[in-house]
């Protein structure tokens, strides 16, 4: 049987799976994206293809083996179909025996995995399909990567559908490469984009409906289907939970659960934007005084009654000191360039201590390094309550405030971002500081609040009477008690 392939068979997505896998230095092929964007398939038809084509045994997982009749199985069983190769493959339980043009036969195993040793043999196939990838743990996938072996142009393919942005998927697999765009690949969305790691060994693709011509229609009218009730229902989650819709619809990393946040009124879609450094306007510092996971510093500018986060600069092991977190300040922002410059952050900082001189402390050591820049120290006499200040803060970006005040994030301020989306609350409103060893030195730290804590102290120090008043609002004081 010959194979004769129509393009309207297919999304624009296999087309560019079909060309990357004919490049043998190209290992990993990753793929993540939205609901309805046609990921599973158009790696399926590309397995069933080749397999048939050039007798390229494929062994494709899931995590969970009960479920794979359902997930996997109905993919592979439509990429069968659609190529119209149903006469040549003999689809059995778990697996599919392909007759190939003048190869003898060849074979697509599904299997699930619950034990780390079961990713083992797997020499015999060139290809290994991972679906779903973020439900699989990290040592399983890694045990994947090393039993694939022994033949040229092996390849792992791995999808998922949205996931939190705290999946050891995005933090200890995407996010260890750099990534380029591949110009020369393109899909239809402009959300969408096809990457390719600096060391040429990984591509990664983001995609969602809009590349899916069986939701959108193909740009000719010919062929596909336009879902008009389904784009409808994307629209309407566009609008009133953008979120949601920047999650789960154009499958960008973000958060994807919710419950227990202490600031539970932040809103990304709302509150992170791109307003950057301006010249003509001094620079606030707030620093809180930890070192692990990193010490943080975070970059505000306070224009009338907004407040902008313009920049962190966030120094992990083993450059987490004052002086490397002031050298990188200044490399940002040059001295002939700063219009005034205002320290100030956590006031327990000011404290003595024992390793240092007499009357040393921590802010003296950062006015110290950055005296060039004339700095001025700006500390609260007694830090604000957590409660209270979370409230106040709370308040402003639920959009209800009567104080006028409005709280921006640079979105290059990613680790902050992710800091005010995952840091939780305690059960006695207070912010939950649960601690968890470092990887590498094992050193326990916590993981959030530090972004948080900075943004507390610059808020209630530069609205203080604005936050003073929220305050006795809340205890029923009245204006008056603003005079006391």
């Amino acid at each position: 049987m010959s194979l004769r392939l129509d393009k309207k068979w297919f999304n624009p997505l296999y087309f560019i799976i079909n060309e990357l896998a004919k490049d043998d230095t190209i290992r990993t092929i990753l793929i993540f994206g939205g609901k309805s964007s046609s990921k599973t398939v158009s790696i399926c038809q590309f397995l069933v293809k080749d397999n048939y084509v050039k007798a390229s045994n494929t062994i494709a997982y899931r995590k969970e083996s009960n479920i794979i009749p359902t997930t996997l199985k109905k993919s592979f069983n439509l990429a069968v179909s659609s190529l119209r190769l149903s006469p040549v493959v003999e689809t059995q339980d778990r697996r599919y025996l392909v007759e190939n043009q003048g190869k003898g036969l060849s074979e697509i195993v599904l299997k699930g995995i619950d034990a780390e040793e079961k990713a083992k043999g797997l020499e015999s196939y060139k290809y290994l399909y991972l679906d779903e990838l973020n439900q699989f743990e990290q040592a399983e996938y890694e045990q994947f990567e090393m039993s694939l072996r022994g033949m040229p142009g092996q390849k792992v393919f791995a999808s998922w559908n949205p996931v939190d942005e705290n999946s050891w998927v995005k933090k200890e697999l995407v996010d260890t490469y750099e990534f380029e765009i591949m110009e020369d690949h393109k899909l239809p969305s402009p959300d969408s984009y096809v990457k390719r790691s600096t060391c040429g060994k990984v591509v990664l693709i983001n995609t969602n409906y809009k590349d899916n011509y069986w939701i959108t229609g193909s740009p000719c009218g010919t062929y596909g289907f336009h879902d008009q009730n389904l784009i409808a229902i994307y629209e309407n989650m566009r609008l009133k939970n953008y979120n949601s819709y920047r999650v789960n619809v154009l499958g960008q990393w973000g958060k994807t659960t919710f419950g227990g946040e202490f600031w539970k009124e932040f809103k990304p879609e709302i509150h992170v934007n791109n307003i950057g450094w301006d010249k003509s306007a001094p620079i606030w510092l707030s620093c809180d005084e930890n070192v692990n996971p990193y010490l943080p510093w975070t970059v505000w500018q306070i224009k009338g009654k907004h407040a902008q986060q313009i920049d962190e600069i966030f120094m992990k092991d083993p450059l987490n000191r004052v002086t490397h977190a002031a050298k990188e300040f200044m490399r940002r922002y040059p001295l002939d360039e700063v219009q005034g410059l205002f320290v100030g952050g956590d006031r327990t900082s000011i404290k003595e201590d024992t390793k240092k001189e007499k009357g040393e402390n921590y802010f003296t050591d950062i006015i110290s390094v950055l005296k060039d820049y004339r700095p001025q120290l700006r500390i609260q006499s007694v830090n604000p309550s957590v409660v209270q200040s979370g409230n106040f803060i709370n308040d402003i970006y639920s959009g209800d405030s009567t104080s006028g005040i409005t709280i921006g994030v640079n979105a290059k301020c990613k680790q902050s971002i992710y800091d005010y989306q995952y840091t939780l609350e305690a059960s006695d409103g207070t912010i939950l500081k649960k601690t968890k060893p470092h990887p590498v030195t094992k050193v326990p730290y916590q993981e959030f609040g530090h972004a948080s804590d900075c943004k507390r102290y610059l808020i209630t120090h530069n609205f203080a009477t604005e936050y003073l008043a929220f305050i006795n609002k809340k205890k029923g004081l009245g204006v008056r008690a603003l005079n006391i």
